[in-house]
């Protein structure tokens, strides 16, 4: 798992140091890691399994398949991470039209005709992550 760490840290060009911060570890005990004096622990998989959700979990443990999930397989994991936080019980369709503005403010009936209409139409939705990596949505309705 050693080769694999140092694999990873080249790929995403970071220093240990910096992985160790970004992980949650200490510095000593990567450093340990990288020079093969202690395995890693199931806390470190965890956490870099969390702090990284693109990178292979089979390749880092076992070294088999590619570093980095498939990029469907990382938007369908993202899809059902924000719609289980997510959830609501009068859900509506995000891409529609016109959307409401009243479904969630509430402001008195008569305020409702001085708000602008949208009509503008939607065409891409970027998710930027936390580690550096984004997701680029498009609706079926543009395809």
């Amino acid at each position: 798992m050693r080769t694999r760490l140092q694999q990873f840290l080249t790929a995403e060009n970071i220093s240990p140091s910096r992985l160790a911060d970004q992980i949650g570890v200490q510095r000593s005990g990567l450093s340990h890691i990288l020079a093969g004096r202690n395995k890693p622990g199931f806390d470190f998989i965890e956490k870099m399994l969390i702090a990284y959700p693109f990178l292979n979990a089979e390749w880092l443990i076992t070294g088999k398949g590619k570093m980095y999930k498939e990029m469907q397989e990382r938007i369908q994991e993202r899809i059902q991470e924000t719609t289980h936080e997510n959830t609501l019980e009068n859900s509506r369709d995000l891409f529609s039209e016109e959307p409401s503005i009243s479904d969630n403010i509430n402001l008195p009936e008569d305020t409702y005709s001085e708000l602008p209409k949208v009509k503008h139409k939607l065409v891409k939705v970027l998710l930027f992550y936390s580690d550096n990596t984004f997701t680029e949505y498009i609706p079926d309705k543009l395809t």
